[in-house]
Formats: C-alpha cells, sequence, structure tokens
C-alpha cells in the first residue's frame, strides 16, 4: 500500500499519470493480481494505492519495474516521497461489474 501527497492543485494530473503506470507496467509485471486506488474524500491532493501481487518475490519485482517508474512519472507533482506498507493478505472478497466491455490488451 502506497500514499501519495501531491503538490496543492497537482492530484487529478499525478493521479492520472500513476494510474497510467499501474494500467499498464503493473499489468505487464509478472505476479500482478489487482489494484486498488482511493481518492481521499477530504483531500483530493492525497491517494492511496494498493496492489496485489501473488508472493514477496513478485512485490519486490514490482519495487524495481512498476514503482520506481511510477515515482519517476510523478516527482514534480508530490511533496515527498510516499509513504508505503506492506501487509500480508489473510482473506479478501472483491467483485466488479462494468457496465461498459473491457478488455486487456
Amino acid at each position: 500500500m502506497s500514499n501519495w501527497h501531491f503538490k496543492e492543485g497537482k492530484g487529478e494530473k499525478g493521479f492520472s499519470e500513476l494510474d497510467i503506470v499501474l494500467n499498464t507496467l503493473a499489468h505487464q509485471t509478472d505476479g500482478f493480481r489487482g489494484a486498488i486506488s482511493l481518492i481521499a474524500d477530504d483531500d483530493p491532493n492525497t491517494v492511496t494505492i494498493l496492489t496485489l501481487w501473488i508472493d514477496k518475490e513478485a512485490l519486490d519485482r514490482s519495487e524495481k519495474e512498476v514503482f520506481s517508474q511510477a515515482l519517476k512519472r510523478v516527482q514534480d507533482s508530490i511533496d515527498g516521497p510516499p509513504q508505503v506498507k506492506n501487509y500480508r493478505v489473510f482473506s479478501t472478497e472483491l467483485f466488479q461489474r462494468s457496465e461498459w466491455p473491457f478488455r486487456w490488451a
């Protein structure tokens, strides 16, 4: 899980850049299992991103292949480095239904 704090007025653009990285690099990285992006209701310049990886090795690989690229892409828009905390998933139940056709390339 990573918490990103953008400079005033840079949250929307910064989040769009992070979303591009997640929707390209993360999906191309072995072991990626999903992501949830959250924008704080009370602070549009704060974003929390939860990524799910199959194991510790995939998580470590993502730090080099995905996280570092995301950081480079938004470094001018953030107040400082994102706070990162790793968790092991105990249980989960996710369900999403899209009203429009969607395919990963």
